[in-house]
């Protein structure tokens, strides 16, 4: 690999892994808001669940980009492999909680409905305010667990309100699709990364063997005139 070619490589890898340390900045604050803006109630743990599961996605990610970033611009070949390893984990880690995450998404009603009986019972002003936020009422219908109080049209109108599990089941679903989204994105983003660190690593370990060659060559050739400067000086 020419000069051109490994400086190209190198600045690829550091714009690369700067991409990445902002995506996972804006994985920690995204999860760090939704978390903020969660109440203490069943449904909300579903999406809090989410959210601490892109938290730790994006501090991990922050960390081994970071990495990347410091061993690309110090040409550091030990911090280049240990950024593979790593970075070639956390691949196969989001692969295997993104599966999980996709897989989950027919379980979506079941989890809401189990969390909407849940705050029926205990929790009325929560489901008021589901109500109101997704524009439904009760559950499957108007007469199906609902605090028809906050989702009435008029006293005895409820004719245009649907049942809240479809808008909830729809929320999450595109919550889930958006981040997974973004994690398919980042992850493309990082398998370019794998790739480029291999490269930049193979060629300053060619950097370092040459210079080793160099050294090498320089001493001996000095061993040979200290050599033969004494067996001059014998002669004399």
């Amino acid at each position: 690999m020419a000069m051109g070619g490994f400086m190209l490589v190198k600045n690829l890898l550091l714009l690369i892994n700067f991409l990445s340390l902002l995506g996972g900045l804006i994985l920690i604050s995204g999860g760090g808001w939704i978390q903020s803006h969660q109440s203490e109630d069943a449904l909300s743990a579903i999406v809090s669940s989410i959210a601490t599961g892109a938290i730790v996605i994006g501090v991990f990610v922050t960390l081994v980009s970071f990495m990347g970033c410091f061993g690309a611009a110090n040409e550091r070949g030990i911090l280049l492999k240990t950024y593979f390893g790593l970075l070639a984990l956390l691949i196969i880690f989001q692969i295997a909680i993104g599966s999980a995450a996709y897989s989950k998404r027919e379980d979506i009603p079941e989890l809401v409905g189990e969390a909407w009986k849940d705050l029926y019972l205990n929790s009325n002003q929560t489901i008021q305010t589901i109500e109101a936020y997704f524009q439904c009422c009760g559950f499957h219908n108007t007469t199906d667990m609902a605090v028809p109080s906050t989702c009435q049209v008029s006293r005895f109108d409820l004719s245009n309100k649907t049942g809240c599990l479809d808008a909830v089941t729809n929320s999450l679903d595109g919550q889930l699709s958006t981040i997974g989204g973004a994690g398919l994105a980042l992850g493309i983003i990082e398998f370019i990364g794998l790739i480029f660190s291999a490269l930049l690593f193979r060629r300053i370990a060619q950097k370092e063997r040459a210079s080793d060659n160099l050294m090498n060559e320089a001493w001996r050739i000095n061993r040979s005139k200290i050599q033969y400067g004494y067996q001059n000086y014998q002669y004399v």
